[in-house]
C-alpha cells in the first residue's frame, strides 16, 4: 500500500501532466509558461538556488525578430520540475533539491553503498529492482555515453553527463507509467514495457540511445 507522501507525490504529478495536456502544451506558450516559471520559483527556496526566486520562466528565453519564442534556448526544466513535486509533496530535508538531476542521482547510488542508508532515497540496480508508486526512474540521455549503476559517478565528476529521471505514477502487470518535466518540452507520460519478473528494460523507451542508470527507491 503506498504511503500517504507517495499519493500525494503521484497526485501532484498527475495535476501537472493535465495542466500541459498530457504533453500538448509545450513550456513556451502563453498557457503554461509561467507555470515552468514556478517550479524555479519553488527551487529558490533551496540555498544556493536563490537567484531562481524572480525567474517567470521566460525571463532567458531569447525571442525572434517576429516575436516567437525561439524554444530552443529555454533553461533546462526537468530536474526543476522533480525538485517541485518533491518538496510540494512533503519530502521536506529527505530529498537533495537542485537543478541538476544528478545531484540527486549521485547521493542515491551512495546510499545504496551504505550497509545502513540514511536516506528516504536509495538507488536500485533496474536488473534486480521491481519499481513501484512514487519511485524515479534515471536515465543517461547523451548519445555517447553510457554510464551505469557503477560508473555514473565518475563520470559526473568528470563533468560528463545529462540525466534525467520521471516519477513512477502507475504501477500495472504489463507495464509502468511515468512523468516527467521538460520531456518534449512540456510534462507528459510515458509508458514503459516490463520485460521480464516486473523490472524495466535497459533503457527509456522513448529514447533508445538513453540507458537507464538506476532507480531510485523512494521510501517515504
Amino acid at each position: 500500500m503506498p504511503s500517504d507522501f507517495v499519493k500525494n507525490l503521484v497526485k501532484i504529478c498527475e495535476e501537472e501532466c493535465d495542466i500541459f495536456g498530457d504533453g500538448a502544451q509545450k513550456e513556451y506558450m502563453e498557457t503554461v509558461y509561467e507555470r515552468v516559471g514556478n517550479y524555479w520559483n519553488a527551487l529558490s527556496k533551496t540555498p544556493s538556488f536563490e537567484h531562481w526566486a524572480t525567474y517567470n520562466g521566460r525571463s532567458e528565453v531569447e525571442f525572434e525578430d517576429n516575436g516567437s519564442v525561439d524554444n530552443s534556448r529555454n533553461q533546462p526544466w526537468s530536474a526543476a520540475f522533480i525538485s517541485y513535486v518533491m518538496r510540494k509533496a512533503g519530502a521536506g530535508d529527505h530529498f537533495a533539491y537542485s537543478s541538476s538531476h544528478s545531484t540527486y542521482i549521485v547521493r542515491a547510488l551512495k546510499q545504496a553503498q551504505k550497509h545502513t542508508p540514511t536516506s528516504a532515497f536509495i538507488a536500485r540496480r533496474h536488473k534486480e529492482y521491481v519499481p513501484k508508486l512514487g519511485d524515479l526512474i534515471a536515465c543517461e540521455r547523451l548519445k555517447t555515453l553510457s554510464p551505469s549503476f557503477d560508473t555514473y559517478p565518475g563520470y559526473v565528476a568528470e563533468n560528463k553527463y545529462q540525466a534525467h529521471c520521471d516519477v513512477v505514477t502507475e504501477v500495472h502487470s504489463d507495464h509502468i507509467a511515468t512523468i516527467g518535466g521538460n520531456v518534449s518540452d512540456s510534462v507528459r507520460r510515458k509508458s514503459w514495457p516490463l520485460v521480464g519478473h516486473g523490472m524495466i528494460d535497459n533503457v527509456d523507451p522513448w529514447s533508445p540511445t538513453a540507458n537507464v542508470i538506476c532507480i531510485i527507491e523512494n521510501q517515504l
